[in-house]
């Protein structure tokens, strides 16, 4: 069981979740993060995607850079700049960071039910 774990995590990408390739992966067509995604994207790609949507809204909204952003959350600029391409899935610690210091909500709380929505063809 142990080498079996070892062959899948030596699989996994940096930055994914569990063995999920990294959101920007489950690309179509387009460009992250408005991209159309595959249909066997988990969901947690659909989750990094609106986030990445949220955050990017209110930077263009406040005209704030990716600098002004991690100055304001105390990350570093390559962090806000992959939660932003889709090459990582935002923890809940950057998350929690990124919604206090900009004081809003990024995190899609009901998407699950656009989802849900999406897949049932209603």
């Amino acid at each position: 069981m142990m080498d079996q774990h070892k062959t899948v995590g030596a699989e996994a990408q940096e930055g994914s979740v569990r063995y999920d390739r990294v959101p920007n992966a489950y690309i179509l067509s387009g460009a992250w993060p408005t991209a159309d995604l595959t249909a066997d994207a988990p969901v947690g790609a659909h989750y990094a995607q609106e986030i990445a949507r949220s955050l990017r809204s209110v930077m263009d909204a406040r005209s704030l850079s990716q600098q002004d952003v991690a100055n304001l959350a105390g990350l570093g600029q390559k962090t806000i700049s992959r939660v932003l391409l889709g090459d990582v899935y935002c923890d809940i610690a950057t998350l929690a960071r990124l919604e206090q210091a900009l004081r809003s909500q990024l995190y899609p709380s009901d998407w699950w039910q656009q989802l849900d929505s999406d897949s049932s063809g209603a």
